[in-house]
């Protein structure tokens, strides 16, 4: 995008303001979904120092997880490193339990991606860096995935912000190739660290990205490079190791979603990761691409410039091996979602800017620009328009007309407190984890009627998937509370039974 330092502030300002306000847009607008409440109740309930008489880490796994473990023997079961969750404890204690204070950290995440791009768009040296960091930054401010993943209380966003600023830092510095290596710098290797603690899936992507640094500092014998990468290494193996236990239990597909075949899993990949990069997007580049080499090829031109054309090949090599090794984390997981490929994002966009900097005039460049905005909008509309899991809606049908004999039944008892967290935002002061009944399986409902026989009123909270279990309980004791009312939500729905 060639435009002249007097213009060049404002348009950055302007994409600055744009993605902000895209991300911040009805931050709290939707109810916390199941994984948000997840990841919440870590950062809510769980302490950093053990209560008296209990140990500061234990290794249990995610179904064992109780009351009196501290975060890191919590978090330490869940299936994905604390940075996120650090985070939010820091913005609910400040702000309180609401959904903004837990989508906060997401959201700054994704702004600080955004600044990182403009401030290196603004004062790098070289005018042909400077239109491609433009470029990659209107794909960041629009990307559909980006921006609903920066609302949304879970490690995605502050993974690929992480990732994405340490992988500016090192596409600049490969930029002309192996002639011209040198060693990350202590700002790099610290996001990248970040960025390892954030999810597993970018910690997957940093080690695509310092392989060829490992190989160079074995070469030249770089004792920068080895203490760098060393030094990246043993903090995320201390993580590591406290957690292996919850790794070799999700690898084997103990929390997985459904079980799928191989050929399964590789069409999900096929069909998921060009979603998450925005195959309008993919299929415009390549339309630009082609029309740039056949105008060059008409003209007797050079087709494309070397260094620009092994940038291109580059991030497309490793975009591809990221999602091949991405996929394959997910078929051993069992877990499958757009989602997972979101953190190669920031070197897409960087692939699809080197590609619409080659143009040159302002016709052109306008009408590109305003295609790509356009492009994203049917994606930011799509999934701007999905309806979370209403555990707020929920929980305060549930709660209306309840009193302190009150009983709550939820199905799962390892999930107590993804149900918790609204509940006692709906009725503060309250410590109600003696009133929360859970039910793991239909075997349980004759012990789950024992302990309900005692109050007169039962208020259903649940997730829909959790129907055949309340039902067990219905079937088994169901009469003694004659007066039913369901109220369904998108996703969840509550039950009120009374006694005559």
């Amino acid at each position: 995008m060639k435009v002249s330092g007097r213009y060049l502030g404002g348009l950055l300002g302007l994409l600055l303001v744009v993605g902000a306000g895209l991300r911040f847009y009805h931050l709290d607008e939707k109810s916390l979904w199941s994984d948000e409440l997840f990841t919440l109740a870590m950062a809510k309930y769980y302490p950093f120092l053990p209560e008296e008489g209990q140990p500061l880490y234990r290794r249990i796994s995610v179904v064992e997880i109780g009351d009196g473990d501290t975060f890191l023997t919590a978090k330490s079961a869940d299936q994905s490193p604390p940075l996120n969750d650090l985070l939010e404890k820091v913005t609910v204690s400040w702000l309180g339990t609401t959904e903004f204070a837990a989508r906060l950290p997401a959201a700054l995440a994704a702004c600080a991606l955004l600044l990182w791009y403009a401030g290196f768009a603004w004062r790098h040296p070289d005018p042909a860096v400077r239109r491609v960091l433009l470029w990659s930054l209107l794909f960041l401010t629009f990307y559909p995935y980006l921006i609903i993943y920066a609302k949304e209380g879970r490690a995605y966003s502050v993974g690929v912000s992480m990732l994405g600023m340490a992988g500016l830092l090192w596409m600049l510095r490969w930029r002309n190739g192996w002639s011209s290596w040198r060693p990350p710098g202590w700002l790099e290797i610290g996001l990248f660290t970040l960025a390892c603690y954030a999810h597993y899936n970018a910690a997957l992507l940093v080690a695509l990205l310092l392989l060829p640094d490992a190989v160079m500092a074995v070469k030249e014998r770089s004792r920068k490079a080895w203490l760098g990468l060393l030094a990246l290494g043993s903090v995320f193996l201390f993580w590591i190791a406290l957690h292996a236990h919850t790794i070799l239990f999700t690898s084997s597909g103990k929390v997985a979603w459904a079980q799928k075949s191989a050929g399964d899993y590789v069409l999900l990949t096929l069909q998921q990761a060009p979603q998450a990069l925005h195959t309008y997007w993919l299929v415009f580049t390549a339309i630009v691409s082609l029309g740039l080499l056949l105008v060059r090829w008409r003209t007797r031109q050079p087709l494309w410039p070397i260094s620009d054309a092994k940038i291109l090949i580059a991030l497309c090599g490793l975009t591809l091996l990221y999602i091949a090794g991405a996929g394959l984390f997910a078929a051993k997981a069992g877990m499958f979602n757009p989602r997972y490929y979101i953190f190669i994002l920031p070197f897409v966009a960087v692939m699809m800017g080197t590609v619409f900097a080659q143009l040159r005039q302002r016709w052109s460049i306008a009408c590109a620009a305003v295609v790509i905005v356009a492009l994203a909008v049917p994606g930011i509309q799509a999934l701007q328009s999905r309806q979370n899991e209403d555990f707020r809606a929920m929980t305060m049908f549930a709660v209306r007309g309840s009193d302190p004999s009150t009983l709550f039944l939820f199905p799962w008892e390892a999930n107590r407190n993804t149900y918790r967290v609204y509940l006692e935002k709906f009725l503060p002061g309250v410590d109600l984890r003696s009133r929360m009944v859970g039910i793991s399986s239909p075997g349980e409902a004759v012990l789950v009627c024992e302990r309900l026989r005692e109050s007169n009123h039962i208020a259903v909270i649940a997730h829909h998937s959790g129907r055949d279990l309340i039902d067990s309980v219905l079937a088994s004791c169901g009469s003694q509370w004659p007066q039913r009312s369901r109220r369904n939500f998108h996703g969840t729905f509550a039950e009120h039974w009374i006694a005559q």
